[in-house]
Order: C-alpha cells, then structure tokens, then sequence
C-alpha cells in the first residue's frame, strides 16, 4: 500500500497559533498543553534556524537533495532525534518506504525516549494490529503521555495530537471503543485537526463500535446457558373442553380481544366477575389449564383471535379479582416449553403475567420464590416474575428491604446450585441483576459481583461489572415503570395500544421517554458538527488516505516547535499564512502584528 504525498495535509494541524481551548476532556490531564515554542535540549542553538526549513521541505519539497542534506546533519548532530524524524519523512515522501523503515529504527533504538519516533513506530505496528508490540514499545497500553513522561509538565500540542492519534487507534485495535472515544473527544478539544479528519476519526470509531457491540453479542450467544424447559403435559392431552360450574365461562370461547375481532363485550365481562368467586376462580383456573391439556388440539389449528384468546380473558379476569386461589394453574402454564408460550402469549407474555403476579405481592413472594428456584423452566417466565416484583417495589419502595432479602436468597440459591445444568440460567441472571439495579439494592453487589467472576452472567442483556457498579448507585435515567390499570382499562389498552396511551397521558412514563430520548439525542448532537458540512471522499485532497483498522501508516508528525531568538524589527524573515500564503524576504515590523494575531508564523 503505497502512503500518500499529503500526509501532513491530513493530519497537520489547521492553525500554527489557534487560541488554547477549554474543554472537558482537557482539563485533567495532569500537564499543561501550549502551542508556544517548546526549549529542545537536544537541539544546538546553531540548528535552531535550519529546522523550520527542513520541516516545510520534508513535506512539500522533498528530494534526493533533501535527502542528502538532512544525512550530513545527522552525521554533524548524531544526538538530534528532530533529524531523523525528517529523513524519515523524507523517503516516505518520496515513496521509499525500505529506507525511511531504516531510519525509524534507529532513530527507536539510538532514542528510546523520543516521543514522535514512539508513536510513528506505534502506528507501524498498529498496521499489523500488533498491539502487544505497542505495548513493549512504551511499556504498557499508552493511555496516557504522564505514564511515560512523568518528569515533564508540559508538553506541545502536537505531540498531544499524535500520541492520542495513536491511541486512539490502538484501543480500537484491542477492540475498546469506549477508550476510543475518550481519545477522539480529547482530539477534538484540542483544536488540532480539521473537521473533514475527525469526521473520518468519528466513522471509524462508529464502525469499531459495531463490530464489538457484534462480536459481544455473538460470544454472548456461545457463552450463555440458558434452560429451556419441555411441555409437561405431552401424555395427558384431550380433546374434551373443560366442565364448567358456571356456564357462563362459554363466553371466554366465543370474544377475542381486538376491536376488529368481536371484543368481550364490558357488561359480560361485569357479570362473569360477578359469580360467586369460589366456583369463578375454580373455573378460571379450568381455562386457564385447558391451554396446557389440549393444547394439541387447538395446536393444529390457525390462530383464531375470537375463539383462542379464553385464557387471555381468564387471566385478566383473575388479576382483577386478585385471585390467588388461581396461582398454581397459573404457574403451570408457565411450566410449559417456550413453543407453547409463543402460540398462545406471542409478545405479550409480560402484559398478562405480570399485573397477576404484582397484585399478589409481597404477600405469596415464597410461592414465587420457590417457582424461581425449579429445574427445567425457561427464561421468560422467571423474568417476568421477577420484573413484576421490581414494578410492584418501585411503586412502593417500602418493599425494598424484602425485594432485597428475596433476591438474595434466590442468588445464593443459583450460586450454590451453578452445576445443576436444568437451573442455571445466565440470561435470567443477566435479567434480575437489571432490576437489581432498578432498585439500585447497592447491599447486593457483593453476590452481583461473584455472578460476574464466575461467568454466571449474560453480559448482553445487562453490561459488564463495571456497567452494572455505576448504575446500581447512579442510574443515567429514570427506570420505565408500569401502571397497574383496572381491569376495563387494561382491556382497552391490549386492544389498541397507542389509543389508550394517548388518551391516558403517564408522566412518569413519558419523564423515562423523555429522558431516554434526551440521553440518545445528546450523544448524537456531541459529533452532529461534523456532518453540518460534510465532503465526500472524493473531493478530499489530492485522493487522501482514510485510516481504517487496516489502513494506517506512519504518521509523520510535526515536531514540537522549537524556540528561536524573536528577530530585530528590521530582520527579514518569511512567513506562511493561515491560507497558505506565503511571503519571504520582508522586514519583521511588517508583519509583526500579523504574527502576533496569530495570522501567520515565521518560517
């Protein structure tokens, strides 16, 4: 892959004296960051005059002569790294990349502590992904320039750039997207670099982001154990509808639940809640385990919605009646396998489930704890039982205390149990810690943390440890809490969804959409300004080169300035202007106003 001729046209800086910035990321570095002329110890003072010239011929017009030149100085100042760094863009601007290979290693090996030939090493290894090669180079992740640099308090804005240019490219290498984008955030703070380059930065990132947020996902999948249950009742299928005490439970047969479907019509559903509960509640529990015995039988049929929806009416009908005397039919159902509750709960397993289990609560929390410690039942209907008493503590956090004490007991129950491979469930773990942290119950994270150590976690559904330590004290917004709706309203709501919640306004549902949505917005409008304008590739400069995880070369980076005596008002010097002007041969008091604008910069 042969290098561009522009590199410093895309990663130069966009000014030689923009003003200092003030910014987030840049006020806790641990050193100051200065665009004045740095003192090089290294550097002779009878050098200082040549360097200016060299950079700018390095770079827009390198030659043999060149060259040349630069090696007679080596020779001359053989303790000058500046120098080599030149030669070094010398050849690689003049497409010989062998030679400028050559140079950078010696210049790595005769000055192991210069900075620029670090990072231009670094990014050679990094286009070979070897990142435990940058690790050697500078002893560790280069995460931060004190690390290596410790006896130093300042430091120039652009061995700030290219460091962090490095590594920004080395934590999206080792596949940390989120230290990523702490480097491309300081990047953009310091001023240095166009828009055009952050935005290639920030599509870069986005794309790394992806790739781990895919490859997380897929190692969750191999990772996760999970259980998933069998239908109980395969040998005890029939064809013969339940004998109802109350004739009227025909009606649950004959009414869907959709409004284009024959809806159960309100003063049938008032006269079933008004038979005598004993018989009522008996044949509840009757329809609602006729799903399980002849299952079969309405298997093999198409979906009706008018005549398949029986134990959607039973079971909202129990809720309303907060009908504990159905639990164990309830619970049945939910023993069966996850194709059993596809057919006959779909997506909806948590609207129908979960306000029964949440009028039950705390008061029969043991039956449902002992349900969530059974072998051999599926994810899906321990979670729903587990965010129902989550909902139901959110609503009166005077729960707390014995949501906690049930989590713990369940935890410690899985832990102790963590080989019985017809109870161990890592994406129901994964589940209950997230509503865990809804509670932000802090007093559990020592068993949260020895799920984590041992692996007993699906981290897709709820984020690594540390996700997990931050939110449990602090959430980032408000957790989604459900209502509780009477029984009439419930049934407007599963008939049209978005009606009812436009003619029921929640504001505490509409704080947790607003504030997710604020949270979603604001990390989109953070990198907005570089899409405000934005160039296709094509039009960038002379066919630039877009660095990618497998594209980067050897940055070449500008050397810190180097300090040189301020010329007399009547020197003459040249100087380059902000628009690339440049003008030689003029006194100094010409321009020396411009200078100190910041306009141009002497040469």
């Amino acid at each position: 892959m042969a290098l561009p001729n522009n590199m410093a046209d895309l990663f130069g800086p966009t000014n030689n004296q923009p003003a200092v910035p003030i910014a987030g990321s840049l006020l806790n570095l641990g050193y100051t960051i200065t665009w004045e002329p740095l003192d090089d110890d290294t550097t002779p003072p009878e050098l200082n005059a040549q360097l200016p010239h060299l950079y700018e011929a390095s770079r827009y017009s390198p030659d043999r002569t060149l060259a040349e030149r630069i090696r007679q100085l080596i020779r001359q100042y053989p303790d000058v790294p500046t120098l080599k760094n030149y030669l070094m863009t010398t050849y690689l601007q003049t497409g010989q990349r062998s030679r400028a290979n050559e140079v950078l290693e010696q210049t790595v090996a005769q000055h192991p502590r210069y900075l620029l030939g670090l990072v231009n090493k670094a990014n050679q290894l990094l286009t070979k992904d070897d990142t435990d090669g940058v690790e050697k180079l500078f002893g560790g992740p280069p995460a931060d320039l004190l690390t290596f640099y410790p006896e130093r308090s300042v430091f120039h804005a652009s061995e700030v750039a290219h460091f962090t240019f490095m590594s920004f490219e080395y934590y999206l290498t080792k596949g940390d997207p989120d230290a990523g984008l702490a480097r491309l955030r300081l990047l953009r703070d310091l001023g240095y670099h166009t828009n055009e380059q952050l935005r290639i930065l920030k599509d870069q990132l986005d794309l790394a982001r992806m790739q781990y947020n895919l490859a997380r996902m897929q190692e969750g999948f191999e990772k996760a154990i999970t259980v998933d249950g069998y239908f109980r009742a395969a040998d005890q299928q029939t064809t013969e509808p339940p004998a109802f005490e109350n004739p009227e439970m025909q009606w649950l047969y004959e009414y869907g639940l959709m409004e284009t479907a024959k809806p159960l019509p309100a003063e049938k559903r008032d006269a079933l809640l008004a038979l005598p509960r004993p018989s009522l509640t008996r044949d509840l529990s009757k329809v609602l385990l006729d799903i399980v015995y002849r299952f079969a039988y309405f298997g093999e049929q198409d979906w009706d919605e008018e005549h398949h929806n029986f134990a959607s009416h039973a079971l909202l009908l129990a809720t309303e009646l907060r009908a504990v005397e159905c639990l164990d039919a309830v619970l049945e159902t939910l023993r069966q396998d996850d194709e059993f509750r596809e057919f006959w709960w779909g997506d909806y397993l948590n609207e129908f489930y979960e306000p029964y289990f949440r009028q039950l609560l705390p008061g029969h929390a043991d039956e449902l704890k002992a349900f969530m410690c059974e072998p051999d039942v599926g994810t899906s209907p321990k979670e729903v039982i587990s965010g129902a008493y989550a909902q139901e503590a959110l609503t009166n956090p005077a729960l707390k205390p014995a949501i906690q004490a049930w989590y713990d007991d369940i935890l410690t129950y899985f832990l102790d149990h963590a080989d019985n491979e017809h109870l161990l469930d890592t994406d129901l773990i994964g589940w209950m810690i997230g509503d865990m942290v809804d509670l932000q119950l802090t007093d559990l994270l020592p068993l949260i943390r020895t799920t984590y150590e041992r692996n007993l976690v699906n981290e897709t559904i709820q984020g690594d440890l540390a996700d997990v330590e931050r939110e449990i004290v602090q959430r980032s917004y408000p957790t989604n809490q459900h209502p509780i709706r009477p029984l009439a309203e419930q049934y407007e709501f599963l008939q049209n969804p978005t009606a009812y919640r436009n003619a029921h306004p929640n504001p505490e549902r509409d704080k947790f959409n607003e504030a997710y949505m604020t949270e979603l917005e604001a990390k989109e409008d953070e990198w907005a300004f570089l899409y405000e304008d934005e160039v296709d590739e094509d039009e960038l400069p002379n066919g630039s080169l877009l660095p990618s995880p497998k594209n980067r070369f050897l940055s070449s980076p500008m050397e810190p300035v180097i300090s040189q005596p301020r010329p007399g008002r009547n020197d003459k010097v040249s100087v380059r202007y902000t628009d690339g002007t440049v003008v030689r041969d003029v006194k100094y008091k010409k321009v020396e106003a411009d200078v100190e604008a910041g306009k141009c910069a002497l040469l």
